[in-house]
């Protein structure tokens, strides 16, 4: 049973807007979470990009305790027939809320382009790499990666990645600018907050993790032994309703056990209000403590975006999103045999 309920929580994150979106355009958008799989035009041909972070689960609190270094995998190719393109230059941007932290040239002779990050407290981002004298682009040889090290990955929340490809096939040819594909893509970096939350007189640690943006406020309802958060969100429909622009939400809520909070062995959960128990996935595998994720894709973000707008009569605002996480006993249920392992090894296979 445990293993039939870790395929079924696979099937429906592989299912979901999260891991893959495909359109051909010069422009491709999307939001992620670990890896994202883009496809665009060039000429008469087209060209998928796969940009993916190892490991997959990166938070401030792994940066920070374990000096994590995690590397960023570039790689452009054929779908149809799987193969990588050869000598691609890539212009790569990325930036974290509008704010631009890395910007530069980098070439890959066999298309499989491995930038290893090194956040550092410091003012800028340098780029250590074995630079071609023509091109001016970093490169890694060797299976050695070229390295970013600099205040990047030190936030927690989604990191806009702009990829723009320049050569392809020769790296002294150049393509025409109306042929150079621009790939968009989100990865995100866990934000984790912790708090000692008093319930029934006994202190309670509880901690919250988020891939999308920084959690606010951390408190309980005594009244409901529920566990309430926030999150800065842009409620614009534009961007949310714009079927280029793939959207998740994924949060993550650690309660110890045993406590008052998992006494009743499931949970019921609420965002905005909103009721959204059927999309909490509860990891049980921890003999100490449930670690409850919000799983919210962009279906049930749209309508929650539009019930907020209608509320406070606004056709767009920029302001928080509230969740709420309490006990329940007909809520879901705790799933064993490391339910988000399995689920991001499946993920690594697509």
């Amino acid at each position: 049973m445990k293993f039939l309920l870790s395929i079924i929580l696979i099937f429906v994150l592989i299912s979901s807007p999260l891991l893959t979106f495909f359109i051909f355009s010069k422009n491709v958008y999307a939001d992620g979470l670990f890896m994202e799989e883009l496809t665009a035009s060039f000429g008469d041909r087209t060209a998928d990009l796969l940009i993916k972070m190892d490991p997959p689960v990166v938070t401030t609190e792994t940066i920070q305790d374990q000096a994590q270094k995690p590397a960023v995998q570039f790689k452009l190719f054929d779908s149809t027939t799987n193969q990588t393109f050869k000598e691609v230059t890539y212009f790569i941007t990325i930036e974290k809320n509008g704010k631009t932290l890395l910007s530069d040239w980098f070439f890959s002779s066999d298309g499989d382009l491995l930038i290893q990050m090194q956040p550092r407290n410091q003012s800028q981002i340098s780029v250590y790499g074995e630079l071609d004298p023509i091109l001016e682009a970093y490169a890694s040889r060797e299976g050695s990666p070229v390295v970013a090290a600099g205040p990047i990955f030190l936030e927690g929340g989604l990191y806009h990645f702009i990829v723009r490809i320049v050569t392809v096939d020769f790296s002294r040819t150049i393509l025409p600018d109306d042929q150079q594909p621009v790939f968009d893509g989100w990865l995100s970096i866990g934000a984790a907050k912790n708090a000692n939350l008093t319930v029934d007189g006994k202190t309670i640690p509880i901690k919250v993790l988020s891939y999308y943006d920084e959690i606010g406020n951390i408190t309980n309802d005594q009244s409901s032994n529920s566990i309430n958060f926030t999150m800065p969100f842009s409620y614009d429909p534009k961007r949310l309703n714009d079927p280029k622009n793939s959207l998740f939400i994924h949060q993550e809520v650690e309660v110890p056990k045993p406590s008052v909070l998992s006494a009743d062995g499931a949970y019921k959960g609420y965002t905005n209000g909103k009721d959204v128990t059927n999309v909490l996935m509860v990891d049980g595998n921890n003999q100490t403590k449930d670690v409850i994720h919000f799983m919210l894709a962009k279906p049930i973000v749209q309508q929650i975006s539009d019930e907020y707008l209608k509320k406070i009569n606004k056709t767009s605002a920029d302001g928080l999103m509230t969740f709420s996480l309490g006990p329940s006993k007909n809520g879901s249920m705790a799933m064993g045999g490391g339910v988000m392992n399995h689920t991001m090894m499946a993920m690594q296979q697509q």
